[in-house]
């Protein structure tokens, strides 16, 4: 099969500013219907209004929209320090913490209480997938962008089933951010080289192989890392129209606002935001203006 092409025209720009505002538009199309679980619920959401962004309450700062931007904080003052990271993670969760999910919650909290990352955590989940997808931006140094992913994820989360996830979808969004649509080799060779449990290593390499039928969605409020990523990766490959995969996202309801920041990134680092209706980037609160300022300070 033909890998898919990122968009030409785009420039590097573009492509920037799709990466950062789409994360944000992400998570707040997918809050619009994250809690309904089934056809009702979703119809009884989007009745008046349509498939259109959830912004958050006055004041409030979204998980995926503050974990994001505690790397990207990092990167405008010019270096990661993991220990002043953690901090940041910190300080939006003692004065903020909106949508922050249970996983989230328990690490946050062994890390306030013992100065140090949590040792273990009941299962692997989304957030740090969240928190390293930024380091893609620091694609000019591969080593340093894989390594940062690495540690930035297991700061929320101990296991390398979920900093392996987190390694993967950023390799991809820097490839993506490059302008090239080519990304499962990239990413198999990463899990090999690192040893990935066989089950993600399957996960990935199935995701050419089927274009009709994606794999199962990664519902729930931290779904687990393989789901998320071969979930991902399968819309990215077989997706052509983004704004069409995003609106059938929200259509299918039980996603949550984290799952919907990675989709929305990606999308927006593939294709940009041309496209997208002018009422996603207008509803979805404040974060956006906040991330097109980000993408301008970072120009060339």
């Amino acid at each position: 099969m033909t890998p898919p092409s990122a968009t030409p025209a785009l420039d590097t720009d573009a492509r920037r500013t799709g990466f950062l505002v789409g994360a944000v538009v992400g998570a707040r199309l997918a809050a619009r219907t994250a809690t309904c679980h089934d056809p009702d619920a979703v119809r009884e959401a989007l009745a008046g209004q349509g498939v259109v962004p959830l912004p958050p309450p006055p004041g409030r700062r979204p998980a995926a929209v503050a974990l994001g931007d505690g790397l990207l904080e990092e990167f405008l003052e010019g270096g990661v320090d993991l220990r002043r990271l953690s901090g940041r993670y910190l300080a939006w969760w003692r004065e903020d913490g909106f949508e922050a999910g249970p996983l989230l919650e328990a690490a946050l909290g062994q890390m306030a209480e013992f100065d140090a990352p949590a040792a273990t955590l009941p299962a692997a989940g989304t957030a740090p997938l969240v928190a390293a997808l930024p380091a893609a931006l620091a694609s000019a140094t591969p080593a340093t962008m894989v390594s940062g992913a690495f540690h930035v994820a297991r700061l929320l989360d101990p296991s390398e089933h979920a900093a392996l996830a987190a390694v993967a979808l950023v390799v991809t969004a820097s490839r993506l951010l490059d302008g090239q649509g080519d990304f499962i080799p990239d990413v198999l060779a990463l899990l090999r080289s690192n040893r990935a449990s066989e089950a993600m290593f399957e996960a990935v390499r199935a995701v050419p192989r089927d274009p009709r039928r994606a794999p199962p969605a990664p519902n729930g409020e931290e779904p687990d890392p393989t789901t998320t990523l071969a979930w991902l990766l399968w819309q990215l490959q077989h997706r052509p129209r983004g704004v069409e995969a995003l609106t059938e996202m929200v259509q299918r309801g039980g996603m949550s606002p984290l799952v919907g920041s990675l989709f929305g990134a990606m999308i927006g680092a593939r294709d940009g935001l041309g496209d997208w209706p002018a009422a996603w980037i207008g509803d979805a609160g404040e974060d956006v203006h906040l991330r097109e300022s980000i993408a301008r300070r970072m120009h060339g």
